[in-house]
């Protein structure tokens, strides 16, 4: 009976660690007090986001995730705790911020996106900012705007320019 046991808990930590391998992020959350129809109605808006919610126990999680390298993640592991994985960076973020602001049960402890250990505020900006195609059109735009600026002030001097040309060839 222990070996069956022993297995199964093993090819849990397998199933995680391939999970956490093929995962560009990883975010820990805590469901305590949710009721069972909250949890599913986030684990499909995660789905329809590109991202999954898992349930397993904190010791399970941790070996798996201690395996793969994200020990960082260690600290997150308290209470009750379920592990978001996306193979898109950042997705499923916003969700998860939006379902913290209408459920105060449901928390985002922390996480790791590509490898770079965010906390619940890291997150939370990470959120804002949305996916990454998001991102990148929010800098292109910030790199954009000076050349535009720029582009109208001398738009605005060529108009300028030919009344102010023309008065000194008329007093010639």
């Amino acid at each position: 009976m222990n070996q069956q046991i022993l297995a199964k808990k093993k090819d849990t930590v397998g199933k995680l660690n391939d999970l956490l391998k093929n995962s560009h992020s990883a975010v820990i959350v805590s469901y305590s007090g949710l009721a069972v129809s909250e949890v599913n109605q986030l684990r499909t808006d995660l789905k329809k986001a590109g991202a999954k919610l898992s349930v397993r126990k904190n010791s399970l999680m941790k070996k798996a995730i201690d395996e793969d390298g994200l020990s960082k993640l260690d600290s997150c592991l308290k209470g009750p705790s379920a592990i978001v994985t996306s193979k898109e960076e950042g997705a499923g973020l916003q969700v998860l911020k939006d379902f913290e602001a209408s459920h105060k049960k449901f928390q985002i402890k922390g996480g790791m996106i590509d490898g770079t250990f965010c906390d619940e505020a890291k997150l939370n900006q990470l959120a804002a900012i949305g996916s990454k195609e998001n991102a990148i059109s929010i800098f292109l735009s910030t790199l954009q705007s000076p050349l535009t600026q720029f582009a109208l002030i001398l738009k605005a001097l060529s108009e300028k320019a030919p009344s102010d040309a023309a008065a000194p060839a008329a007093a010639n």
